[in-house]
């Protein structure tokens, strides 16, 4: 009889949680002209803090399920625009609310009569692709263009440096549109952050695309100045986390008519990290590693321009990468109920040069 009597009242006791969390918000983002934006943050906080929070679909839309009957308080966050907030209050009885429209104004400073906008990224959604113009909140993020990737939107590179798009690892990454002869983990760990222009990102590539990598294609347009006359421009970063890290690249240009003469110099070091404890409950010994790499990576580009019309150009470039790692790795072996412990301490170096 007791154990009917508490069974009951578990039951009514998860039935009364699951009862409370029966609140949705939903809504529809876009910009001032009215075009839908995708992968936008929608955030909920409670006291300062967040509570839980969605994304943007394709068009635009969202829905957030299973929220308990309280006030909220809501942000809409974007890359390139202004945080919009407001308030949800489910404390009134209210199963669901929408937000209806909600138009994003772009992030801008007025100075007098000239508006200047924040040097930030923004996403441009075409017919066939996804366009993340760069600016320096991604530059700032991370010294390569393996450490950027990460804040993107449907981008992830895990700790071994492998590149996946919505989830699947099956992608091709190009260079200005050309493909390379560099694996593709490595080539994004020796691309500084500075000298990527846009990112695209192809999630249904056409039948011109060789049928590698036809889950998705990200390709990398790196900088290049196309005004008459001599151009040039210089970009530094640092990241600080437990070493500091540092990115720089310098791009140049000379055109005259037709012909333009170009050329970029990047390159990126600093120190990584990495430490683990490995133990087994039926193993007799506990395994400490730690491993500190030093990198410095370089990538030289230099090509010349032929216009042959508004339309139509005629390009001819080489790519050099160098890449020169040092590193350690020490191993701890701990044994239980031995008196003695064994430690190794190996070292490596490896110094590569790849060409495109």
């Amino acid at each position: 009889m007791n154990f009917k009597l508490i069974l009951v009242c578990l039951f009514v006791s998860v039935f009364s949680m699951q009862a409370q969390k029966n609140a949705s918000l939903s809504g529809k983002v876009t910009d001032q002209k009215n075009t839908p934006i995708s992968y936008a943050n929608i955030v909920l906080k409670q006291d300062g803090k967040i509570v839980t929070g969605g994304i943007t679909d394709d068009n635009g839309q969202y829905e957030i399920k299973s929220l308990e009957p309280k006030n909220y308080v809501v942000e809409i966050q974007f890359i390139g625009y202004k945080t919009f907030v407001t308030r949800a209050d489910f404390t009134t009885g209210q199963k669901s609310i929408s937000l209806g429209k909600t138009a994003l104004e772009e992030e801008a400073t007025a100075l007098g009569e000239v508006a200047v906008v924040a040097e930030r990224s923004t996403i441009e959604q075409k017919i066939d692709r996804k366009v993340i113009n760069v600016g320096k909140d991604l530059t700032t993020a991370g010294a390569t263009a393996s450490e950027i990737m990460n804040n993107i939107p449907s981008v992830n590179v895990d700790q071994d440096g492998k590149l996946s798009l919505r989830g699947n690892e099956n992608v091709r990454v190009l260079l200005d549109g050309k493909p390379t002869n560099i694996d593709a983990s490595q080539l994004l760990k020796q691309i500084p952050s500075t000298s990527i222009k846009k990112i695209e990102l192809i999630t249904n590539p056409s039948a011109k695309y060789n049928p590698e990598g036809m889950s998705g294609i990200i390709n990398i347009v790196l900088h290049k100045n196309a005004n008459d006359g001599f151009n040039a421009s210089v970009n530094a970063g640092a990241t600080f986390a437990r070493t500091p890290k540092g990115n720089g690249s310098f791009d140049m240009n000379y055109r005259r008519g037709k012909i333009n003469f170009f050329g970029n110099y990047g390159t990126n070091f600093g120190n990584q990290f990495n430490d683990g404890d490995f133990a087994r409950k039926d193993s007799v010994f506990e395994t400490r590693l730690r491993m500190k790499n030093v990198n410095t990576n370089q990538l030289f580009k230099v090509g010349l321009d032929f216009y042959l019309n508004d339309r139509n150009t005629i390009s001819v470039y080489t790519n050099q990468n160098f890449f020169k790692g040092d590193g350690f790795i020490d191993s701890y072996y701990i044994f239980a109920d031995v008196a003695t412990n064994v430690a190794t301490h190996d070292k490596y170096l490896t110094d590569n040069v790849n060409s495109a």
